[in-house]
């Protein structure tokens, strides 16, 4: 006997509805079928089968045309209670919580000043579990169900086993952390690198839509990158491919807080440029092991008003941040370099040297056509981009569950 067969296509293209809704908009059925290469028929009953389900809502329809000329468009939009995401950064004594809607906005945001390093792995996983539990009693009422949790974190994790293998926020080592917190709170938990997170909202945006090929990375206490090859991000073997902040410039150079030297790091990150500043000039007091804003943006202005000790510390960071470019360069032969995070409002005392240092490493053929960019840090991309992982993530498995619910007999 023949097994029943799924149809595929079918989810694929309601799959299809729900994130260009997300990332886009509310939208007319007609457009939406041509912005996915659907016909309208089907975006029609993909349409009936998300409104009986609770997944979407149509708007009043848009005032009639002033020539009186065609019918107005009805446009739909994801519901926002359908569902709703929780994303956790975890970062060098810091702790944020973020819950995200169906929509994939942030209705929920807070902070938690936590020494981190103090932690051990099981001091984790009972933290997380108490602060997740809180925000889901006090913040998830509304909400048709939870669909996901996101843990983005600081250094290298395998997202396949849900293990962080290292951080520097922690002092332990290879904890599986995502499947336990799964089992408590019966939902796909991811675990992903927090410059994958940045990465996925960055690629996603229409400036840089033509970058198939793309390299973010991020400056700031520490340095991360991901890579992005045809569009999908490029784990490695266990999840600590693109570490770029660990490969080498100086071999037995500045000590890294990875406890090597001569990593890229140990000269471009926020603590290895407060570290090498703190004997030399005056700056605000703190712990210069871990700078703050207001410690780093001093430094930063001590540059840019021509300061020659800061423009010093800022050129040798450059040089060090062209050198690993420009062995990405040679690599990956990518379309864009896209450099953002904290950090990045020191990047106009680096990129001289940053784009000295390329030159002299590379011929113009290996350098090729790639862009080289900034991109301001005005708002911490790390939660967004860790919504909108978890919700795609789980997309299918709330279809599921409101077809369920609804008794709709559509198999997806």
């Amino acid at each position: 006997m023949a097994l029943p067969s799924i149809d595929t296509s079918r989810l694929d293209n309601t799959l299809a509805v729900i994130r260009t809704l997300r990332d886009q908009g509310p939208a007319a059925r007609i457009d939406l079928g041509a912005l996915n290469g659907i016909s309208s028929a089907t975006v029609t009953s993909i349409s009936a089968e998300l409104l009986q389900q609770g997944l979407i809502n149509e708007r009043p329809p848009e005032t009639p045309r002033a020539n009186g000329r065609g019918r107005p468009k009805t446009l739909i939009e994801l519901d926002p209670q359908a569902a709703c995401v929780v994303c956790i950064k975890l970062s060098i004594n810091e702790i944020q919580l973020v819950v995200g809607d169906f929509a994939g906005q942030i209705r929920h945001s807070e902070h938690h000043a936590i020494s981190t390093l103090t932690l051990s792995a099981a001091d984790l996983e009972a933290l997380l579990e108490d602060k997740i539990s809180a925000v889901c009693t006090q913040q998830l009422r509304g909400f048709q169900r939870l669909a996901g949790i996101c843990l983005a974190v600081q250094g290298v994790v395998s997202s396949q086993s849900g293990t962080i293998i290292w951080s520097p926020a922690l002092s332990f080592r290879n904890a599986p952390i995502a499947p336990r917190l799964a089992e408590r709170f019966h939902c796909s938990v991811l675990l992903e690198n927090d410059a994958n997170c940045i990465a996925s909202v960055l690629a996603a945006q229409p400036a840089y839509a033509d970058c198939n090929n793309l390299v973010v990375i991020m400056l700031g206490y520490g340095i991360g990158m991901s890579v992005l090859i045809n569009g999908v991000p490029y784990l490695g073997a266990n999840g600590s491919a693109a570490e770029f902040g660990h490969s080498k410039y100086q071999p037995d150079g500045a000590l890294c807080a990875c406890g090597r030297r001569g990593c890229i790091e140990a000269y471009a990150s926020d603590y290895a440029l407060y570290r090498e500043a703190s004997d030399l000039l005056d700056l605000p007091t703190g712990d210069s092991a871990h700078p703050s804003a207001q410690q780093m943006q001093a430094l930063t202005q001590l540059a840019m008003q021509g300061d020659p000790v800061a423009q010093r510390i800022y050129a040798q960071a450059g040089r060090a941040l062209g050198v690993g470019i420009a062995n990405v360069l040679a690599l990956f032969n990518p379309d864009l370099v896209l450099i953002t995070g904290s950090g990045v409002r020191g990047f106009d005392a680096m990129q001289a040297a940053m784009h000295a240092a390329i030159d002299d490493a590379l011929v113009a053929e290996l350098r090729g056509t790639t862009r080289i960019e900034s991109c301001a840090w005005d708002r911490d991309m790390t939660c967004m981009g860790g919504i909108a992982m978890a919700l795609n993530a789980t997309d299918g498995e709330t279809l599921l569950d409101s077809q369920a619910k609804s008794g709709s007999a559509t198999c997806l």
